[in-house]
């Protein structure tokens, strides 16, 4: 909480309606949404290496018919573009958008990426033979007594399981079994990360062991973690208002490049789409899925009105 801007804090809104939990997950929307798209100009597995916009690039490639937009990948094909969408996570953008970019980024979309925050929440489940917890048991909450005496705002590296906060009770157990959901966030989750399975197995029960006084609890059978801090396609989970940040930084990285448009310049050569980029639902599917709907309906836009009215 430390971290979070108190003056940006109703920036954030809660979208209207019910959650819900996909029952295939979330591949099912990705799957949905792809499922009217040729699968022949769908690519997997091609890393981009370099956008070079505003015909930066133009003269070097070889029958270059005009694109103003040039995506450079790593196995180094160059695939030419009018309009290039970015959806990748704030946390790649802090890493490599000095690299990523050519031209550079506008200073002000480069402060407004450093300002901006992105932290890592990860879940932990343990799968068990047998539930140790009641029927009416929904999660187990860890209260540390000595969390008022902290003065760090993180724990030492061999302390990072007080951070985690809590285990869920995963229902139905006719679809799940007896699963047990535990959250872990910020630094703590990043070293959790670097953790073998064994040694945040045995963790985690000896948290539960204590924290329940039942010292009987087994090990859990199975686990399955995510490792969103450490993925190098997403270095975090969620983007928030950090300290020094404002809903203002959201809008100067949702601006597409190039800014100012002429006659010689194409208008909206890379455009910013992501949870990020969203004023009011960061750090959400919902709020990622509207970021993409509206550059798409910028385009359409743009194009419809260059089309040539119909009597």
């Amino acid at each position: 909480m430390d971290e979070v801007s108190l003056s940006e804090f109703g920036e954030w809104t809660e979208i209207p309606g019910a959650h819900h939990v996909i029952p295939c997950g979330f591949i099912k929307i990705v799957e949905l949404l792809s499922s009217s798209i040729a699968q022949s100009v769908i690519q997997l597995r091609k890393p981009v290496k370099s956008i070079h916009w505003n015909r930066s690039i133009c003269k070097r490639i070889e029958g270059d018919k005009g694109y103003p937009v040039f995506v450079e990948c790593e196995d180094y094909e160059f695939i030419p573009a009018d309009h290039v969408i970015v959806t990748i996570s704030l946390g790649v953008l802090k890493k490599f958008h000095e690299t990523l970019f050519h031209p550079r980024l506008p200073e002000d979309k480069i402060l407004a990426i450093e300002k901006l925050g992105i932290s890592t929440t990860d879940k932990i489940f343990l799968e068990f033979e047998e539930p140790f917890w009641s029927p009416e048991c929904n999660s187990i909450q860890f209260v540390w007594e000595d969390e008022a005496e902290s003065e760090s705002l993180t724990y030492p590296e061999d302390l990072w399981y007080k951070k985690i906060c809590s285990f869920d009770v995963l229902y139905p157990p006719e679809r799940y079994g007896y699963v047990l959901s535990g959250w872990i966030c910020g630094e703590e989750a990043l070293i959790m990360e670097k953790c073998d399975d064994e040694t945040v197995a045995e963790t985690c029960t000896e948290l539960l062991r204590k924290f329940t006084g039942n010292p009987n609890i087994p090990k859990p059978r199975r686990i399955l973690r995510s490792f969103w801090g450490s993925n190098p396609h997403f270095l975090g989970s969620y983007s928030y208002t950090q300290v020094g940040s404002s809903g203002a930084d959201v809008e100067k990285l949702v601006k597409p490049l190039p800014y100012t448009e002429s006659s010689k310049t194409a208008p909206m050569q890379v455009m910013f789409s992501g949870e990020a980029t969203h004023r009011k639902y960061y750090s959400t599917t919902h709020g990622a899925l509207l970021s993409g709907q509206r550059e798409a309906a910028h385009l359409a836009e743009m194009y419809q009105d260059l089309l040539p009215c119909k009597n």
